[in-house]
């Protein structure tokens, strides 16, 4: 225990210094204005840290932005040359009093070389950990200059990759502790990127640290919640210390203790009566408790500070069963049928990634019914804010370690790198209510046992022996070691999926990765066949919208197979990809503007298909998280908003599917089958109509039901064979419509529609449209209506701003009102905003 606890003054010491105000403790704040260069040059330019080398070099017109038009390819020496950063601050006489002073680097990206006035202070060589040295004998008092070098990254891993006894999957970025996605992905640009990207300050202080409180939940029932706080200090002396904390304001506990010299673990128990839990949305309120804390130590305040709480309980459960072996969450005890979507950095320049589009983002997750989010292991992980926001919306977050689709060192330097980054990274996030999973890797154990890399490296079998023997050090020991010593109330799985998509078990055990549709070329329709126990990928790519496509492009560049737009697409088959199963479904679009948007409904028509079949089939299934949520810079892929946040048509589509309750009309074997879906953990009585019209509003068949609904249940509620309903009726020039109106206190309602054939081969109608536009506090109403089937109608406008609605059907003789929020106003609005459907793509 002694050697965790000393790890853990190196690794705590600064996680929880933001909030610690205290008297016992100063930081120095050193971000801001720095200045950069080119290793071996000899002029500076200004530099803004938190940051990176590109958004340095951008800012002084030394490079053109990266993400227009092919600029990525005629920057790919940045990587490749070294770069330094230098400050210069004042340090007073006055400071010297503090015992210990230390700088606090909360992340260096990657290789990186520490001088403070020409002292090597600090080495380091991992992007996902933070870095402390005591520089108090490298100070002086007056000016001081920090000075920090960052080798070249491409050069320093080859040189580490050659110097391994094999190459490894993954090539030389697997040497490099570095978010795996700078280096390229099938949806991302390779910009390999150096510099400070997270704060930097200098810390103070004397007799004890607070490095770090966690509040355990010991047992959680509805009378009572008992918790401990278990107090982690550093003590320079041993002596008495008194502990106090408070909900809100009231002191809830105050307790003595005595503490040795060095590490100490101290611990409070004490009680909630009547707990509000933190729930997932959908399922109730994620409710936070506000606790304080302070520590004196000789009657003098040496620390103090807050977290937000949640009291939950959350369990995986992988049971075995007549089909397999389970896969679900259950929270406070109750299942959850997870929703949600796989989640990649919002930039391949973390650093600009603002506040507002962590909070815009996740907000689009609460809005879209979703309750996970699944953080992939090529990224990072992520800022605080992302969990705060998280933890206050109800968003579970999945958790992989950071590693992705590769093979790994397995020397002690490397493996003593990852346990580090491991229990940095577990200790700073164990306090988030939203922290549901932690999962060792993205796809590795799949890529191993069925991507051929053995063949294709050429490995013997004492080389693959000790490949995989690494693999399990770290994925099986490190870190399922660490998880159980730091948070052990959570589950840790080693690889997400279980078993690769070509393999049976794939449907009936663990999660599981489905990319049959895509990489094998599959139908859709497979969506409804191969649903395993929890679909943790799946995916189809769709274009941005194309107000997006006209940012990162010049005129002439906005045709199909223009370098511009092959550089904006990653997969090496994807354009192909997109247009063989477009042309499946869909007429030949007559522009690119016009292929995006049918590109999207595409998408949209995929990727909805794959979650009602999901949700259909709980609770054999219980969880849906679609590839991807968003983009790292504009780009053809497979998320559902685009860098600036643009949603596509699947975005719009979302919180219907993922709606509590699910109206999913289905042609099985011949039948029309009709299933509503809930996770509503309450009974429902409802209404539902069941219609045959056409195209133009004529009304064939007419049924209506009284339907009981059990509490989280799927069922069918209506079949028929199809011949018998359609009759004689052209299948080209009819749907099905499905309502449903609850008879409960708040009326729910919800409908669905069902077409017999493909999109190419409907015989639309061309509708007439009217729209009226009227102005309202936040933007605009959109008035709309139709006399025949809208198909898809899509709004857009040159104005920035964001429809309520979009890409969606309107029914004969239908009106709808389409809120747009915008804050600026335009006399013109109403000629702004342009209307079209799918008619007018061909």
């Amino acid at each position: 225990m002694n050697r965790y606890l000393s790890f853990l003054f190196v690794a705590l010491v600064m996680l929880f210094s933001k909030f610690l105000p205290a008297q016992d403790i100063h930081t120095f704040d050193l971000d801001g204005a720095w200045k950069f260069r080119r290793a071996g040059t000899k002029d500076w330019f200004p530099a803004r840290v938190p940051g990176t080398v590109h958004l340095d070099l951008m800012r002084n017109n030394m490079i053109p932005d990266p993400y227009l038009q092919d600029n990525e390819s005629k920057l790919q020496w940045i990587g490749e040359v070294g770069w330094e950063y230098t400050k210069t601050f004042q340090y007073d006489e006055k400071n010297f009093a503090w015992r210990h002073i230390d700088l606090v680097m909360k992340g260096l990206d990657t290789y990186a070389n520490v001088y403070l006035n020409d002292s090597l202070v600090l080495v380091a060589d991992n992007m996902f950990r933070e870095w402390y040295a005591d520089i108090k004998q490298s100070l002086h008092v007056g000016p001081n200059t920090l000075r920090i070098q960052f080798p070249a990254v491409v050069p320093e891993n080859k040189a580490r990759y050659a110097r391994l006894a094999y190459k490894l999957p993954g090539d030389e970025k697997v040497v490099c502790r570095k978010a795996a996605y700078h280096f390229g992905w099938d949806w991302g640009p390779s910009l390999v990127t150096s510099g400070i990207w997270r704060p930097v300050y200098i810390r103070e202080w004397d007799a004890v640290n607070v490095l770090g409180v966690q509040f355990i939940t010991k047992k959680l029932t509805d009378s009572v919640a008992n918790l401990a706080a278990q107090f982690t200090l550093f003590s320079e002396l041993g002596d008495s210390a008194d502990i106090r904390l408070f909900l809100d304001s009231t002191e809830i506990l105050r307790q003595s203790v005595i503490l040795n010299k060095g590490p100490n673990v101290v611990r409070g128990d004490f009680s909630v009566k009547n707990p509000k839990r933190w729930w997932p949305n959908g399922m109730g309120y994620p409710f936070l408790y506000n606790f304080g804390y302070e520590v004196y130590f000789n009657g003098i305040l040496a620390g103090k500070g807050s977290q937000k709480i949640g009291l939950r309980t959350i369990e995986l459960v992988q049971d075995k069963d007549t089909s397999g072996r389970s896969f679900y969450f259950k929270v406070n005890n109750v299942p959850v049928f997870v929703k949600g979507a796989n989640y990649i950095p919002q930039d391949n320049f973390v650093p600009r990634v603002k506040d507002s589009a962590y909070r815009a983002l996740v907000s689009d997750a609460k809005k879209a019914n979703m309750n996970m989010l699944r953080v992939w292991g090529g990224g990072i992980y992520e800022n605080d804010i992302f969990y705060d926001l998280c933890d206050e919306n109800g968003i579970m977050v999945w958790q992989d370690f950071m590693f992705a689709n590769s093979m790994y060192p397995g020397d002690k330097e490397f493996l003593d790198n990852v346990r580090d980054e491991a229990i940095q990274n577990i200790v700073r996030l164990r306090r988030h209510p939203c922290i549901a999973l932690w999962c060792g890797n993205n796809e590795i154990d799949e890529g191993w046992k069925n991507w051929g890399w053995q063949k294709q490296y050429g490995y013997t079998p004492s080389d693959s022996a000790s490949i995989y023997r690494t693999y399990r050090t770290i994925f099986n020991l490190i870190l399922p070691n660490n998880v159980k010593r730091f948070d052990s109330a959570r589950a840790y799985i080693p690889s997400s999926p279980l078993y690769g998509w070509g393999h049976a078990e794939s449907l009936t055990e663990g999660d599981s990765h489905y990319w049959g549709v895509w990489w094998g070329k599959e139908p859709f329709l497979n969506y409804e066949k191969k649903v395993g126990r929890f679909m943790s990928e799946y995916g189809f790519q769709g274009f941005p919208d194309y107000s997006t496509i006209k940012k990162f492009t010049a005129p002439e560049d906005r045709v199909q197979g223009s370098a511009v737009m092959k550089a904006h697409q990653k997969h090496a088959v994807g354009y192909e990809t997109i247009d063989e199963y477009l042309l499946r479904d869909y007429r030949k679009p007559k522009d690119l503007e016009s292929y995006g948007y049918v590109s999207q409904l595409l998408q949209a028509r995929g990727v909805v298909s794959a979650i009602e079949a999901h949700r259909r089939a709980k609770p054999y299934c219980m969880g849906t998280l679609y590839w991807q949520l968003n983009d790292c810079w504009p780009v053809v892929s497979w998320s559902s908003r685009d860098y600036y946040g643009k949603k596509k048509a699947l975005q719009y589509a979302i919180p219907s599917a993922y709606d509590q309750i699910l109206i999913s009309p289905v042609i099985e074997d011949g039948h029309i089958k009709v299933y509503i879906t809930t996770d509503d953990p309450k009974f429902n009585r409802a209404i539902m109509t069941v219609k045959v019209l056409d195209f133009a509003g004529t009304l064939y068949s007419d049924e209506g039901f009284t339907v009981d609904i059990p509490e989280n249940s799927s069922l069918v509620y209506y079949d028929t064979l199809q011949s018998a309903l359609l009759g004689k009726l052209n299948p080209k020039e009819v749907m099905l419509l499905v309502t449903f109106k609850s008879l409960g206190i708040m009326g729910t309602q919800v409908k669905n529609t069902l077409y017999f054939v493909s999109p190419k081969d409907l015989e639309l109608p061309v509708p007439t449209i009217e729209k009226k536009v009227t102005a309202t506090p936040t933007g605009y109403n959109i008035h709309l209506s139709c006399d025949k089937l809208v198909k898809n109608l899509y709004l857009s406008t040159s104005v920035k701003g964001e429809f309520s609605d979009n890409y969606f059907d309107m029914l004969p003789g239908e009106s709808i009102d389409v809120q747009f929020t915008t804050p600026k106003k335009n006399a013109k609005m109403a000629e702004l905003i342009v209307v079209k459907s799918l008619t007018d793509s061909y």
